[in-house]
């Protein structure tokens, strides 16, 4: 009778332990088939984007003033907002800013950034003004640091989105629209923001030699915001880079794979790029001669 009555206990348990897990097998496949459904293999690569003359890519130098006397004896400090538009990198295309991923990664997943391409120039001239009335005019150009590199991380997300953060060292480039004299700028400089000018070439009405360039330091400013609303300014020795971010921006796999589909705007307090895809200009070009023809 006991070994009839065990029988009849161990079978069900038996049949019950086969059927769980059965159940957790057919989980287990279910949970690792939607897992590989939901996961994309990004390897990496380069972004490329090109840089429209909207209004919203600008460069604010309120908060690092370009120290008076800089352009010259008797300039005035200068704290304006600058618009920016791109210049191609290379002939034949309108990529004006590349910024690398440096590691592949399964979604969701992080990778290093290196921004390694980046050409804008002012879309005018912006106007020095000079201790008793005077002005001048100079254009500006903007690249890399020769010294800093510009990097960060994207976290690229499983749902279509990612997040972003890319600190960049920019490299300014003034120059006199008048003769062609040059002053520069490079905000990663270790010694602090340099600013070195250079002479333009000496013309033939000029009897003695260009002098050599003098560094000069561009005293920075951090805004500092106490919580309460109230935001003030106080000099550093060294500019901090601009930090610009992105959050929940998309993302979509193209014939080329991993693509940006529309303009993404970063930006911070004192500066933004509005980083287009390629072909955003001949679209806009295309779109504006169709409008004429109509009108």
């Amino acid at each position: 009778m006991k070994q009839i009555t065990r029988r009849l206990y161990t079978k069900p348990v038996m049949l019950g332990m086969a059927f769980l897990v059965g159940v957790v097998v057919v989980v287990g496949l279910f949970v690792t088939a939607n897992s590989r459904a939901a996961t994309t293999y990004i390897p990496a690569g380069d972004d490329k984007f090109e840089t429209t003359g909207n209004g919203e890519t600008y460069h604010n130098f309120s908060a690092s003033k370009i120290p008076a006397n800089f352009f010259g004896p008797g300039s005035q400090e200068y704290s304006g907002v600058v618009p920016l538009v791109g210049v191609p990198l290379a002939a034949g295309s309108d990529i004006d800013t590349i910024i690398h991923r440096n590691q592949a990664v399964y979604t969701p997943g992080t990778t290093t950034l290196t921004m390694t391409g980046l050409s804008l120039k002012s879309i005018n001239p912006i106007t020095v003004t000079y201790t008793g009335g005077g002005q001048e005019s100079w254009s500006v150009r903007v690249g890399l640091s020769d010294f800093q590199a510009s990097t960060g991380s994207m976290t690229i997300n499983s749902g279509g989105t990612f997040d972003s953060t890319l600190k960049v060292y920019p490299k300014f480039t003034f120059t006199r629209v008048s003769d062609g004299a040059v002053k520069v700028l490079d905000t990663g400089d270790p010694g602090g923001p340099g600013l070195t000018a250079s002479e333009a070439t000496a013309s033939e009405f000029e009897t003695e030699p260009n002098p050599e360039p003098q560094p000069t330091i561009a005293p920075c400013h951090t805004a500092i915001d106490d919580f309460e609303g109230r935001v003030s300014a106080t000099a550093s020795t060294s500019c901090a880079p601009v930090t610009l971010t992105s959050t929940n921006s998309p993302w979509s796999t193209c014939a080329t794979g991993f693509c940006i589909p529309r303009p993404i705007t970063e930006q911070e307090l004192l500066a933004s790029h509005n980083a287009s895809p390629p072909g955003t200009k001949k679209a806009i070009a295309t779109k504006v001669a169709s409008t004429a023809v109509a009108e």
